[in-house]
């Protein structure tokens, strides 16, 4: 796995905030082969999530979204 040998540390901050100690913070992303770790710009203290688990998390939210848009959908065809 080529990730593995990588020498650089490959991180995104996003525009996605938090707020800690009385300032809102940016959330750092910061990615490794087996596993991401979030932490607060400005903060040592890191989370550590599985990719697994960040697919699980990302496949609910779209699903309760699908399930959502359907149900505005059913609506707006029993007005009509």
């Amino acid at each position: 796995m080529k990730l593995a040998k990588r020498k650089t540390r490959l991180e995104f901050t996003t525009e996605a905030t938090a707020r800690y100690r009385g300032r809102e913070r940016e959330i750092v992303v910061e990615v490794f082969p087996h596993h991401a770790a979030l932490r607060l710009l400005g903060t040592r203290t890191r989370y550590e999530i599985s990719w697994r688990g960040v697919f699980d998390y990302a496949a609910e939210g779209h699903a309760r979204r699908e399930k959502e848009r359907r149900k505005a959908e059913r609506r707006l065809r029993k007005i009509a």
